[in-house]
Protein backbone atom coordinates (compact mmCIF):
# COMPACT_ATOMS: atom_id res chain seq x y z
CA UNK A 1 0.00 0.00 0.00
CA UNK A 2 1.39 3.40 -1.02
CA UNK A 3 0.95 5.98 1.75
CA UNK A 4 0.19 9.55 0.69
CA UNK A 5 -1.58 10.98 3.76
CA UNK A 6 -3.66 10.30 6.85
CA UNK A 7 -6.43 8.36 5.09
CA UNK A 8 -3.95 5.84 3.71
CA UNK A 9 -2.40 5.54 7.17
CA UNK A 10 -5.81 4.77 8.71
CA UNK A 11 -6.44 2.20 5.97
CA UNK A 12 -3.09 0.62 6.80
CA UNK A 13 -4.02 0.42 10.49
CA UNK A 14 -7.31 -1.24 9.50
CA UNK A 15 -5.48 -3.97 7.61
CA UNK A 16 -2.62 -4.43 10.09
CA UNK A 17 -4.12 -3.68 13.52
CA UNK A 18 -3.36 -7.01 15.17
CA UNK A 19 0.17 -7.26 13.78
CA UNK A 20 1.02 -3.66 14.67
CA UNK A 21 -0.27 -3.93 18.24
CA UNK A 22 1.33 -7.28 19.07
CA UNK A 23 3.38 -6.82 22.22
CA UNK A 24 2.29 -3.21 22.61
CA UNK A 25 1.30 -3.66 26.25
CA UNK A 26 5.00 -3.90 27.13
CA UNK A 27 5.05 -0.10 26.85
CA UNK A 28 2.84 1.76 29.33
CA UNK A 29 2.18 5.40 30.04
CA UNK A 30 0.82 4.88 33.54
CA UNK A 31 2.77 7.82 34.96
CA UNK A 32 1.25 10.22 32.41
CA UNK A 33 -2.19 8.75 33.12
CA UNK A 34 -1.71 9.31 36.85
CA UNK A 35 -0.73 12.94 36.23
CA UNK A 36 -3.86 13.55 34.14
CA UNK A 37 -6.18 11.80 36.58
CA UNK A 38 -4.57 13.69 39.46
CA UNK A 39 -5.92 16.90 37.93
CA UNK A 40 -9.49 15.57 37.78
CA UNK A 41 -12.22 14.78 40.30
CA UNK A 42 -12.65 11.28 41.71
CA UNK A 43 -14.00 8.65 39.28
CA UNK A 44 -13.68 10.92 36.23
CA UNK A 45 -15.06 10.26 32.78
CA UNK A 46 -12.21 10.31 30.24
CA UNK A 47 -12.23 10.22 26.44
CA UNK A 48 -9.34 8.34 24.81
CA UNK A 49 -9.23 10.16 21.46
CA UNK A 50 -7.43 7.94 18.99
CA UNK A 51 -7.45 4.92 21.29
CA UNK A 52 -5.96 2.37 18.90
CA UNK A 53 -6.31 -1.10 20.40
CA UNK A 54 -7.29 0.36 23.78
CA UNK A 55 -3.98 -0.07 25.59
CA UNK A 56 -4.11 3.34 27.26
CA UNK A 57 -7.88 3.10 27.78
CA UNK A 58 -7.23 0.02 29.88
CA UNK A 59 -4.55 1.82 31.90
CA UNK A 60 -6.86 4.76 32.58
CA UNK A 61 -9.68 2.40 33.53
CA UNK A 62 -7.45 0.45 35.93
CA UNK A 63 -6.65 3.74 37.69
CA UNK A 64 -10.33 4.48 38.34
CA UNK A 65 -11.57 6.39 35.30
CA UNK A 66 -14.69 5.62 33.30
CA UNK A 67 -13.26 5.53 29.80
CA UNK A 68 -14.68 5.88 26.31
CA UNK A 69 -12.28 5.08 23.48
CA UNK A 70 -12.78 6.32 19.92
CA UNK A 71 -10.69 5.67 16.82
CA UNK A 72 -11.10 6.21 13.09
CA UNK A 73 -9.64 2.77 12.37
CA UNK A 74 -12.37 0.12 12.40
CA UNK A 75 -9.67 -2.55 12.68
CA UNK A 76 -8.29 -0.99 15.86
CA UNK A 77 -11.75 -0.66 17.41
CA UNK A 78 -12.54 -4.30 16.68
CA UNK A 79 -9.26 -5.30 18.33
CA UNK A 80 -10.00 -3.12 21.36
CA UNK A 81 -13.48 -4.61 21.79
CA UNK A 82 -12.02 -8.10 21.50
CA UNK A 83 -9.26 -7.68 24.08
CA UNK A 84 -10.33 -4.90 26.49
CA UNK A 85 -13.43 -5.50 28.56
CA UNK A 86 -15.57 -3.12 30.59
CA UNK A 87 -14.70 -0.15 28.36
CA UNK A 88 -16.87 1.48 25.70
CA UNK A 89 -15.18 1.64 22.29
CA UNK A 90 -16.66 3.45 19.29
CA UNK A 91 -15.63 3.77 15.65
CA UNK A 92 -15.66 7.57 15.45
CA UNK A 93 -13.74 10.61 14.25
CA UNK A 94 -12.38 12.95 16.92
CA UNK A 95 -12.91 15.83 14.48
CA UNK A 96 -16.63 15.21 15.05
CA UNK A 97 -17.02 13.53 18.45
CA UNK A 98 -20.45 11.87 18.87
CA UNK A 99 -21.09 13.21 22.39
CA UNK A 100 -22.84 16.31 23.76
CA UNK A 101 -21.04 19.37 25.05
CA UNK A 102 -19.30 19.01 28.43
CA UNK A 103 -19.42 15.20 28.46
CA UNK A 104 -15.91 14.46 29.79
CA UNK A 105 -13.73 15.48 32.71
CA UNK A 106 -10.55 14.66 30.81
CA UNK A 107 -9.29 13.82 27.33
CA UNK A 108 -6.32 11.60 26.52
CA UNK A 109 -4.83 12.18 23.06
CA UNK A 110 -1.70 10.05 22.81
CA UNK A 111 0.10 10.01 19.45
CA UNK A 112 -3.13 10.70 17.58
CA UNK A 113 -2.85 14.32 16.39
CA UNK A 114 0.32 13.22 14.58
CA UNK A 115 -1.80 11.62 11.86
CA UNK A 116 -3.79 14.74 10.89
CA UNK A 117 -3.11 16.11 7.41
CA UNK A 118 -3.40 19.84 8.09
CA UNK A 119 -3.05 22.36 10.91
CA UNK A 120 -6.67 23.31 10.20
CA UNK A 121 -7.62 19.78 11.26
CA UNK A 122 -5.42 20.04 14.35
CA UNK A 123 -7.22 23.25 15.34
CA UNK A 124 -10.57 21.57 14.62
CA UNK A 125 -9.61 18.67 16.88
CA UNK A 126 -8.56 20.97 19.73
CA UNK A 127 -11.82 22.93 19.40
CA UNK A 128 -13.81 19.70 19.42
CA UNK A 129 -11.93 18.47 22.50
CA UNK A 130 -12.81 21.78 24.15
CA UNK A 131 -16.48 21.33 23.26
CA UNK A 132 -16.83 17.93 24.92
CA UNK A 133 -14.70 18.82 27.96
CA UNK A 134 -16.47 19.96 31.09
CA UNK A 135 -15.56 23.34 32.59
CA UNK A 136 -12.12 23.06 34.22
CA UNK A 137 -11.50 19.78 32.40
CA UNK A 138 -7.99 18.75 31.36
CA UNK A 139 -6.43 17.61 28.10
CA UNK A 140 -3.33 15.43 27.67
CA UNK A 141 -1.51 15.51 24.32
CA UNK A 142 1.52 13.54 23.11
CA UNK A 143 2.94 14.42 19.68
CA UNK A 144 6.22 14.18 17.77
CA UNK A 145 8.58 17.15 17.95
CA UNK A 146 9.44 18.89 14.70
CA UNK A 147 13.10 19.00 13.75
CA UNK A 148 14.18 21.35 11.00
CA UNK A 149 11.64 22.74 8.55
CA UNK A 150 9.74 19.55 7.74
CA UNK A 151 6.18 19.74 9.15
CA UNK A 152 4.95 16.43 7.72
CA UNK A 153 6.58 13.30 6.34
CA UNK A 154 5.88 9.81 5.07
CA UNK A 155 8.06 7.69 7.34
CA UNK A 156 8.96 4.01 7.32
CA UNK A 157 9.82 3.04 10.89
CA UNK A 158 10.85 0.02 12.91
CA UNK A 159 7.50 -0.26 14.71
CA UNK A 160 5.32 -0.74 11.65
CA UNK A 161 7.92 -1.87 9.10
CA UNK A 162 5.84 0.20 6.72
CA UNK A 163 5.32 3.80 5.70
CA UNK A 164 3.00 6.00 7.76
CA UNK A 165 2.04 9.67 7.56
CA UNK A 166 3.17 11.89 10.44
CA UNK A 167 2.75 15.54 11.38
CA UNK A 168 5.36 17.20 13.59
CA UNK A 169 4.96 20.05 16.08
CA UNK A 170 7.03 22.61 17.95
CA UNK A 171 6.40 23.52 21.60
CA UNK A 172 5.63 27.12 20.66
CA UNK A 173 3.26 26.17 17.85
CA UNK A 174 1.33 23.69 19.98
CA UNK A 175 1.07 26.11 22.91
CA UNK A 176 -0.31 28.82 20.62
CA UNK A 177 -2.87 26.47 19.07
CA UNK A 178 -4.03 25.37 22.52
CA UNK A 179 -4.36 28.93 23.81
CA UNK A 180 -6.37 29.89 20.70
CA UNK A 181 -8.71 26.97 21.42
CA UNK A 182 -9.48 28.05 24.99
CA UNK A 183 -6.88 26.20 27.06
CA UNK A 184 -4.35 27.20 29.70
CA UNK A 185 -1.13 25.33 28.96
CA UNK A 186 -0.03 23.89 32.29
CA UNK A 187 3.01 21.86 31.33
CA UNK A 188 4.98 21.30 28.11
CA UNK A 189 7.84 18.80 28.25
CA UNK A 190 10.17 17.30 25.64
CA UNK A 191 10.58 13.58 26.31
CA UNK A 192 12.64 10.80 24.77
CA UNK A 193 11.03 8.17 22.58
CA UNK A 194 9.36 5.39 24.56
CA UNK A 195 10.75 2.74 22.21
CA UNK A 196 14.30 4.02 22.50
CA UNK A 197 14.54 5.50 19.00
CA UNK A 198 17.24 8.15 19.41
CA UNK A 199 16.17 10.17 16.37
CA UNK A 200 12.67 10.84 17.75
CA UNK A 201 11.58 13.20 20.53
CA UNK A 202 8.03 13.79 21.75
CA UNK A 203 6.17 16.75 23.22
CA UNK A 204 3.98 16.02 26.25
CA UNK A 205 1.36 18.60 27.16
CA UNK A 206 -1.20 18.97 29.93
CA UNK A 207 -3.66 21.81 29.28
CA UNK A 208 -6.72 22.94 31.22
CA UNK A 209 -9.92 24.24 29.67
CA UNK A 210 -10.51 27.87 30.64
CA UNK A 211 -13.14 28.96 28.11
CA UNK A 212 -15.60 27.54 25.58
CA UNK A 213 -14.97 27.69 21.85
Amino acid sequence: MKITGSKDTIDWYDSNAEKYCAGGDKVTFENNAKILLGKLKSNPKVLDAGCGDGRDSQTLSSLGATVVGIDLSQGMIELAKKNRHGIQFLHADFLSIPFPDASFDGIWSHASLVHLDTLIEVKQALDEFNRVLKPEGWLYIYVKEQKGSEETAIVSDSLSNHERFFRYFTKEQLSTLLEESGYMVGDVTIVEDFHGRKEILWIRVFAGKISDK
